[in-house]
């Protein structure tokens, strides 16, 4: 199947109560670290006085930190922890860094107990999900479905309130409003506990097991692969909370629909299109039926197109023209799109084909890329200023190149691991 993650959700059979569990619990979760990632730059900026190149080093490093810390929160859940324990331990630290931006402790220290705890709880509670159904579960493709959409109702919800908030009673209520959320993620979470899969942390063995059988090897080196071939996709996804955020503060009109939008309102275009679209989208790939890796290459052009259109506004701003937000709204449409061909089906290409063992620590491996990516965009605009290059331009030809890669080598790489 070439949309794992994206087909709908049926009446028959039912979905295991542990998955919404898990959904709601990533949905509160992703309310926090979408709040904090909503208002991070502009925080930095307008508040801090932060130079623009300076707040998006800062917002990539840690949005870089919070990822690179899920390939070794996976790790320490899937050999020590085990998979409860690691998701209420990066809870709590979660809550304890929304805290200290609410209550103005230093920024390195707050961001650093949030890059701790994404990194325990993100690659664990994408992994628990797949560990709910059998390897050949039909269910477990609209079980992905609802996972992914419980994180865009948390995303939608943070920016619009932690968006008010920060603009009408001051930048600690934005983030005080996080640190709630992530405490509603919590009760929710040991409310379900008992609907839980109950993944133990295992021995080495099986992981050593895993790697020493070809065929379970070869498909962690091409999930592995994936991963890296992502980085392209995530280094123009990653400049939604960064610069695309600034551009919009400074070129675009708030108006929109008789609403006045302020710039990190915006950001809640994005999980509120996924929400209406993902049903169109599930419906439409699992007709074609194509092969994973050739959808996540599609998804990586079409946001390489949706950089050609921010390029052209660009061009606009810089003579002065004000943009009408729908044009906003039109690109971060086109972007949607391309989120439901790329990362849905990623983690669902991770839990299928990870082998015993494994697969907290290669949803750790995927998030990895993330991790990468956000360092990278973070640090791109400052980079390229003294070029003259266009940041937009170089953003389209590095999507162009990693989508028109996954999809030559597509049929090569299942061949390789032996994907049906």
């Amino acid at each position: 199947m070439s949309a794992e993650a994206m087909s709908l959700p049926t009446s028959k059979p039912r979905q295991p109560a542990g998955l919404f569990v898990l959904a709601g619990s990533e949905m509160w979760e992703r309310f926090s670290f979408y709040g904090v990632r909503s208002l991070l730059v502009l925080y930095l900026v307008e508040a801090l006085q932060y130079s623009r190149s300076d707040a998006l080093s800062v917002y990539g490093m840690y949005t870089g930190s919070a990822f690179f810390c899920a390939i070794v929160g996976g790790w320490l859940a899937d050999r020590f922890l085990g998979q409860r324990r690691a998701v209420v331990l990066g809870m709590l630290l979660m809550m304890a860094g929304h805290v200290a931006l609410g209550l103005d402790q230093p920024v390195g220290l707050a961001l650093g107990l949030l890059a701790v705890g994404t990194g325990l709880f993100k690659p664990t509670t994408t992994a628990m999900v797949g560990a709910l159904y059998t390897p050949d579960d039909a269910r477990r493709q609209g079980g992905y479905t609802v996972f992914y959409m419980g994180i865009n109702i948390g995303a939608a919800l943070s920016a619009l309130i932690g968006g008010y908030l920060a603009q009408h009673y001051g930048w600690g209520y934005g983030f005080m409003a996080a640190a709630v959320g992530m405490a509603i993620g919590m009760v929710v979470f040991m409310a379900g506990w008992r609907w839980l899969p109950a993944v133990a942390a295992p021995a080495p063995g099986p992981a050593r097991a895993a790697w020493t059988d070809a065929r379970a090897r070869r498909r962690i080196q091409v999930i592995l692969m994936m991963s890296l071939v992502a980085i392209c996709f995530y280094l123009g996804y990653e400049q939604a909370a960064g610069a695309m955020t600034l551009f919009v503060r400074d070129h675009v009109s708030p108006q929109f629909l008789g609403f006045e939008l302020t710039a990190a309102q915006f950001l809640a275009v994005n999980p509120v299109l996924v929400i209406l679209l993902a049903p169109l989208s599930a419906r439409l790939l699992s007709r074609l039926d194509w092969p994973e890796f050739r959808v996540q290459g599609l998804g990586m052009l079409v946001l390489g197109a949706s950089f050609v259109l921010l390029h052209m506004l660009q061009g606009r701003a810089a003579q002065g023209e004000v943009i009408p937000a729908w044009m906003m709204v039109g690109v971060i449409g086109v972007q949607t799109a391309a989120e439901l061909l790329v990362i849905p089906i990623g983690l669902a290409v991770v839990s299928r084909y990870a082998p015993a063992g494994w697969a907290a620590t290669l949803m750790g491996a995927w998030m990895l890329a993330k991790a990468a990516a956000g360092f990278l965009a973070g640090q791109l605009y400052g980079w390229l200023l003294p070029t003259g290059l266009s940041l937009y331009a170089v953003l389209t030809a590095v999507c162009l190149a990693g989508g028109l890669l996954l999809i030559a080598l597509s049929g090569a790489l299942r061949r390789y691991a032996g994907m049906p």
